[in-house]
């Protein structure tokens, strides 16, 4: 008989340590921000401190920004410009890499550690720390990419985040599985727990190796189309509504689903600025690769790269208020609508009217749609698809061959934004009409 070494762990002491560390990475990753760049340091147990070591080691920042004030934070998380667009540079292709390693050690590693725990608990248990070491690369993958000499972009930051998390919840699972022992048992008892959690870690594992979006151009571009997407169904369901007319008010029946006469004109208004909105955000898909294939990624650093790069990412942050804008006021527009007003939100649109305003350029006029909620959310998804309409064709930027930024828009881009320019008065003078039949 041989006795085990003192300074092995038991089996329950290693589970519970793997899942301590499992638990602090998870906080860690939920609290990373993707508005923003990742710039600090992390604090906690051996496994953030070795994947801030790892960080550190790839030569990225690990100095804490310069505090500033809450609106001076908030306009530079606007701001943050992508890094490159179609070509990944040797920091990205490192951390993806390390993404892949870390999902496909886990993925080996849990079956051995699903199929050995069941009988021999303390194998299971240093295979529970061979998983923490899968854990640490994805952990560390993701914050090189969330490091500002990544140049991610904020969708990206939002996939990568996203991904990562599924990773690492299905491997606590797993674990607080057999450290509970809710999994253990004999071979062959009927007791699937452990296969049911590991089933789930290969498909969070998968999930970051092969649906990961690759690079910004990849990531900005699902989101467009999503918000795409998202439209499209809107749209759908409300002509649906529309198409069965006015409810009558006298009919003792529930017509939940109709809108009353007076509403008719305002739900009519914001779904053709669901249609507009889903437009403009096709115009920013074709202008994006148009900007995109004027860059000369090959002058790392290069000014010119910059300026369109940022041109970019501007877009792309006016299309999401737009994306997002359409789900905002989509909500308000199932009958019977809610014509109260906010004042509240009323007076906080006032308060930043006329800095929105100036981004039109003097090119167009957005009426104000009263202090309704619906109205209101309306009157900003107009404002911003007039400001990524104009900023589209006004931009004074140049190509890297000194030409207007506008020379490199496809005819289908310049006709896009030439009837956009006319539509979106339209749908101003539309919303005027709907809002004064339905609060009259």
């Amino acid at each position: 008989h041989t006795t085990r070494p003192s300074s092995h762990y038991d089996d329950n002491t290693m589970n519970a340590e793997v899942l301590e560390s499992l638990t602090r990475l998870a906080d860690t990753l939920a609290k990373l921000n993707e508005r923003e760049y990742h710039t600090g340091t992390i604090d906690g147990d051996d496994t953030t401190k070795d994947i801030t070591e790892a960080t550190a080691a790839m030569s990225l920042s690990s100095q804490q920004s310069t505090p500033s004030s809450n609106e001076q934070q908030q306009e530079e998380k606007e701001q943050q410009t992508i890094g490159y667009w179609r070509s990944l540079p040797t920091e990205v292709t490192a951390a993806y890499q390390l993404l892949a390693d870390g999902a496909e050690y886990i993925h080996a590693t849990s079956t051995k550690y699903a199929l050995v725990g069941k009988i021999d608990s303390h194998e299971g248990g240093n295979l529970a720390l061979e998983l923490r070491k899968g854990a640490q690369l994805i952990g560390t993958g993701t914050l090189l990419l969330f490091s500002p000499e990544c140049g991610s972009s904020r969708s990206l930051r939002h996939y990568v985040k996203q991904s990562s998390r599924a990773v690492i919840s299905s491997l606590l699972s797993l674990v607080r599985a057999y450290e509970d022992g809710s999994a253990q048992g004999n071979p062959n008892d009927g007791n699937n727990v452990g296969a049911q959690k590991t089933g789930a870690v290969w498909s969070a594992c998968d999930g970051l190796r092969l649906k990961l979006p690759k690079g910004n151009r990849a990531a900005m571009r699902r989101e467009l189309m999503i918000w795409v997407r998202d439209c499209n169904e809107s749209i759908e369901e409300f002509d649906e509504m529309l198409a069965l007319g006015p409810r009558d008010d006298d009919d003792d029946d529930d017509e939940e689903e109709q809108f009353s006469e007076s509403e008719m004109k305002i739900a009519r208004a914001a779904v053709n600025i669901m249609k507009c909105s889903k437009n403009t955000l096709g115009l920013v898909l074709k202008v994006c690769e148009c900007v995109g294939e004027s860059l000369d990624e090959s002058k790392a650093g290069d000014e010119n790269n910059k300026e369109l790069l940022q041109l970019i990412t501007n877009m792309h942050e006016v299309a999401r208020r737009i994306g997002e804008g359409v789900t905002n006021f989509g909500v308000m527009l199932y009958p019977p609508l809610e014509a109260s007003t906010n004042e509240e939100e009323f007076e906080q649109w006032q308060s930043t009217k006329a800095s929105k305003t100036s981004r039109l350029d003097g090119e167009m006029d957005i009426p104000s749609l009263g202090s309704t909620s619906l109205g209101l959310q309306l009157e900003h998804q107009l404002h911003a698809l007039a400001e990524c309409v104009i900023c589209i064709k006004k931009s004074e930027l140049t190509t890297v061959t000194g030409e207007p930024i506008q020379t490199c828009y496809s005819d289908e881009v310049n006709d896009a934004v030439k009837k956009l320019m006319e539509a979106i008065p339209v749908r101003c003078k539309d919303s005027v009409g709907g809002v004064t039949s339905w609060c009259a």
